[in-house]
């Protein structure tokens, strides 16, 4: 299927402000994404808890949860768990995940922007490029500060992002997709003055089903994000080319940041 006929069947507003409602209060989300993200999450959490350098009973913050799969694999490794997302739907799945696994989380419905824990966790965890959806970086600062508020002080916080640098390097306006019955296209650009790398999804269903939705996300440089930690009052660590804790380098796939509660 080519790039005219994507341009012509599909006409789809383009915009920053809350452009995650779109996906992630609708049931389309799971019906794509649910089985392969809740599998590669108990990789994940292992993995994150590993770099972290903690043991249950610990308390870790999930945020944003989605609909709790980091949260749930948390909470079954014996860690006391809250998990925050601002979408009921996602909690409402959440909160059926954590009753199927019959485990405990505190899932609450909050905008990150606008936590109000204090010194609560001794961990937070921010997974699955759920960092830059906001139109400022005054917002994006807003959001680490409310983690870090969140945190003792000595608490650890762990963001899973994107290697900008890779991804330019690597950028493609098209990238094509078939899983089973399921065709996906992803049509990207990059704003170089707004440091923001947006796509639109086009997913084909069987019965000529097909759904479209806009996503916007800050790339941020490593530097930038070191700088917006430092300013919410946490210690930039160590900078990981992913979860495994490979060092990063510019071709590395993702930028995990480890951070330290200062103050």
């Amino acid at each position: 299927m080519g790039a005219n006929h994507i341009n012509k069947a599909f006409t789809l507003e383009r915009s920053v402000t809350d452009w995650w409602h779109r996906i992630f209060d609708t049931e389309l989300y799971f019906e794509l994404y649910g089985r392969h993200d809740i599998e590669l999450a108990k990789k994940e959490v292992q993995q994150a808890i590993d770099l972290l350098d903690m043991q249950p009973p610990a308390r870790i913050l999930d945020v944003p949860c989605g609909y709790g799969r980091h949260s749930v694999e948390l909470a079954r490794r014996g860690f006391d768990v809250a998990g925050v997302d601002v979408s009921a739907v996602q909690l409402q799945r959440a909160q059926q995940m954590a009753g199927d696994a019959e485990v405990a989380v505190d899932f609450r419905q909050m905008d990150a922007r606008a936590l109000t824990f204090e010194g609560e966790f001794d961990g937070a965890i921010n997974m699955f490029l759920s960092f830059g959806y906001f139109e400022t970086d005054e917002e994006h600062l807003a959001m680490l500060e409310g983690i870090a508020r969140s945190l003792k002080e000595g608490g650890r916080f762990l963001m899973d992002y994107w290697n900008r640098e890779y991804e330019i390097q690597t950028f493609d306006q098209w990238q094509v997709e078939r899983t089973g019955d399921m065709f996906e296209v992803e049509e990207w650009d990059f704003d170089h003055l707004r440091g923001r790398l947006n796509w639109t999804n086009h997913v084909f269903l069987p019965n000529s089903r097909h759904e479209s939705w806009y996503q916007s996300i800050r790339a941020y440089t490593v530097v930038e994000v070191k700088t917006l930690l430092e300013k919410a009052g946490l210690r930039l660590d160590a900078v990981y080319g992913n979860l495994e804790g490979e060092p990063y380098t510019m071709d590395s796939e993702a930028a995990i940041f480890l951070a330290t509660r200062i103050r």
